[in-house]
């Protein structure tokens, strides 16, 4: 809090001096340009205090005399065709301009809704899009300690469909495995399983085996795993796999076709009424 009352006491100073001889005093100089106590208004954000404030302080100077020195040492070393340059940035600057204007229409005009219909008839349409480029499997996993009590037990349960024992072998893992997931029906990726398991111990080939339990030890703990259903590389996604990649492609077809229809109804009328023209 310290360090707090003193950034605050030289920066309220910074100002008193300035306003008593009329000019202001800067915070910091790099070469010949200055920062001044007001080009720090916004650098801390409401309810940023203490340490974090100062941080965001000084971190501001300092990158702001970093460039400031590049810039410097730039503009000494390399000869610039101003005009170029010139062009260059209002080229930048129209580009944002333009940019902004289609940023609000999208946020005004896009109709952000997608239906699952409109997300089938994609799907059935661009069958070449879903292809998978690895296999992807549906698991259940338990994992435990090599010691844990009951195991041929819980490979029993494990493989049950009958309700009342999953019961039971949901009460056995709450108490003794580390980590499982027994009713998991999403689809993943081998790479992304991999976080929770051991499955590159599993061969390829053998993701054909669903059903079946599949043990592994690995750092003293034993991981038993069911493939419950799998696809290979090369066939076709299912639909509840990418049907978030389809609403988004949707989406993005959605905001371009908008910006073009904007910039057509743009130019037919500045060509209706003759603000546009093309000498030769």
């Amino acid at each position: 809090m310290i360090r707090v009352y003193i950034l605050v006491i030289i920066l309220l100073t910074s100002l008193f001096v300035s306003c008593q001889r009329g000019k202001p005093v800067p915070v910091a100089r790099s070469f010949d340009q200055y920062l001044f106590p007001e080009d720090l208004q916004g650098v801390v954000p409401n309810g940023v205090t203490g340490d974090d404030s100062i941080q965001l302080v000084r971190a501001y100077i300092e990158q702001w005399t970093r460039q400031q020195a590049l810039l410097h040492h730039a503009q000494r070393n390399v000869s610039m065709n101003t005009e170029r340059l010139q062009r260059q940035v209002e080229e930048y600057q129209n580009g944002l301009i333009v940019y902004e204007y289609e940023q609000a229409l999208i946020n005004q005009k896009l109709d952000t809704l997608v239906s699952d219909e409109e997300i089938s008839a994609y799907y059935d349409s661009r069958e070449e899009l879903f292809t998978l480029k690895q296999p992807i499997l549906k698991t259940s996993y338990i994992r435990l300690k090599r010691d844990a009590p009951e195991l041929d037990r819980v490979k029993r349960l494990f493989q049950s469909t009958d309700f009342e024992e999953q019961d039971l072998l949901e009460k056995y893992c709450a108490m003794y495995a580390s980590q499982y997931a027994l009713h998991d029906t999403a689809w993943y990726y081998v790479n992304d399983l991999i976080r929770k398991f051991p499955i590159a111990k599993i061969n390829e080939d053998d993701y054909g085996k669903t059903g079946r339990i599949f043990e592994i030890i690995e750092n003293n703990e034993l991981y038993l795993i069911i493939l419950q259903d799998s696809k290979f590389r090369d066939t076709r996604s299912p639909l509840s796999l990418v049907q978030n990649n389809i609403r988004n492609l949707i989406l993005n077809k959605r905001k371009i076709d908008l910006i073009d229809q904007m910039q057509r109804r743009i130019m037919d009328d500045a060509r209706e009424k003759n603000n546009i023209e093309i000498y030769n």
